[in-house]
């Protein structure tokens, strides 16, 4: 978007003015005064090591370090001509400052883009790549126009530049791991850029709806940074389970900035709704109230019907049309993508959710689906106890006095979802069930002796072709 040729040709004109710091706008009676006031805002530690993005002749590096000789400078800027004019003790580099190649990341304290990101096509790609260098806890400084009204494409035409809303400068540094500090628009006592754009024979109306703003973010650490990027946009889905009550718990300091929703298939076990329950009294008691979705699983298995482990083909959707078999049997998985997935998603989607976290362990899986930090769909993902194993949760649940399902004490190898489910053969509830649930115990196993005659039946086709 900057014309480079043209930024080198001017710089011995400007200069010739006696303007090296190349602002549109000073915020004090010169340009030492100006700099004092970015340099009050940005309050570096000592023996900083700052980067100057975009620093024009290094005239700005130059005042601050007059103040603060403490200060260590990297000078960054496009142009080798202006970058020869800067003072010979600041280390200096030619880039772009969207690629800062060689800064090591987390090598900077500051980095200060003084009327210079608004040269940038892409304010998401710049500020990613100053939250890079930065340390956690490391000064994002910007000193540039912040748009009020109107748009950019004459302003673009004549200045090479952009002046965007307040609003999308703060999301975008947001996006990018940066807390907000503050947002001022101190007094502009000289007006610059009107002073140039009337030597040049330019209408002063192209900056009537644009004003000189500072803003001071602060680089945040990873972890936190994804609940700022997705603030206000958090869904934690829980589900009653162990590895989700732990998960659920060990961010309670952050329950306010999550809405926490739970679905109940109409079909749970009691054990599993006690929990629910005990934990939505604790959120009631932190002032966050638990959002309940309610699906209808067993209207799902009358239309798709009942699911098993190994489904044969003659009782599917289609089979049934060419083997006029009664029973109706569909895949574990499929029954609760419909029933616990698909519900939860549209829930999701309608609620404008970003970021879900939920508590899922790697070793549950042989490929986990998903891990924390991935991104699909529009959401992005978080599992604070990824690397738990199982008995890091059952240490953390009792540590913390937590509720449990008595199942797992049973047997049971993860927490049952549906009482009346024929499929998930591998969870070991059955005997659970025969000895707390006798007649939803023996409704399933009459159900899955149904299931076994029509699997017997596929498995003698596999057998006849196997012995032929």
């Amino acid at each position: 978007m900057m014309n480079l040729p043209a930024v080198e040709a001017a710089t011995p004109e400007v200069l010739a003015r006696g303007i090296k710091v190349f602002n549109g706008a000073l915020f004090g009676a010169d340009e030492r005064e100006h700099v004092d006031v970015l340099l009050e805002v940005l309050d570096p530690p000592a023996n900083a090591m700052l980067i100057d993005a975009g620093c024009g002749v290094g005239e700005m590096a130059r005042l601050m370090c007059e103040r603060r000789p403490d200060l260590d400078f990297l000078l960054v800027n496009l142009s080798a001509a202006q970058l020869d004019l800067c003072p010979p003790m600041f280390h200096r580099l030619v880039a772009d400052f969207d690629d800062l190649a060689g800064v090591p990341d987390g090598s900077a304290d500051a980095i200060i883009f003084s009327f210079a990101i608004c040269h940038s096509p892409d304010w998401s790609k710049t500020l990613a790549e100053a939250r890079r260098v930065l340390k956690t806890d490391g000064v994002l400084l910007i000193n540039d126009m912040a748009r009020l009204a109107g748009v950019n494409e004459r302003f673009e035409a004549v200045l090479g530049a952009r002046a965007h809303e307040p609003e999308a400068i703060e999301a975008w540094a947001r996006v990018a791991g940066f807390r907000l500090d503050v947002a001022i628009a101190p007094g502009v006592q000289v007006d610059r850029m009107a002073e140039l754009l009337a030597a040049d024979g330019i209408d002063g109306s192209l900056m009537v709806d644009v004003i000189p703003t500072i803003w001071r973010f602060t680089a945040l650490a990873p972890a936190d940074a994804v609940w700022a990027r997705h603030a206000g946009r958090i869904a934690f889905q829980f589900s009653g389970g162990r590895d989700s009550t732990a998960a659920l718990y060990l961010l309670r300091d952050r329950w306010a900035q999550m809405v926490i929703y739970h679905l109940d298939t109409g079909d749970q076990f009691p054990e599993t709704r006690a929990v629910v329950a005990q934990v939505e009294a604790d959120l009631l008691r932190a002032g966050v109230v638990l959002q309940r979705i309610v699906s209808d699983v067993q209207q799902v298995r009358e239309t798709h019907g009942y699911p098993v482990d190994l489904v044969p083909v003659d009782n599917t959707d289609f089979g049934r049309l060419v083997s006029g078999a009664a029973l109706h049997l569909t895949g574990r998985y499929e029954c609760c993508a419909r029933a616990l997935m698909v519900p939860m998603h549209a829930r999701m989607v309608e609620d404008g959710i970003t970021l879900i976290v939920r508590g899922q362990r790697d070793d549950e899986y042989a490929t986990p689906p998903l891990r924390s930090g991935a991104k699909a769909e529009g959401f992005e993902f978080l599992y604070p106890v990824q690397s738990w194993d199982s008995a890091a949760v059952d240490d953390y649940l009792q540590s913390q006095r937590l509720p449990v399902a008595a199942f797992y004490a049973a047997g049971t190898r993860r927490a049952p979802e549906c009482m009346g489910c024929t499929a998930w053969w591998d969870e070991g509830r059955a005997r659970y069930m025969r000895q707390h649930h006798p007649e939803q115990h023996r409704m399933v196993m009459l159900r899955m002796a149904d299931i076994k005659n029509a699997i017997g039946t596929q498995l003698a086709w596999l057998n006849s072709e196997l012995e032929a």
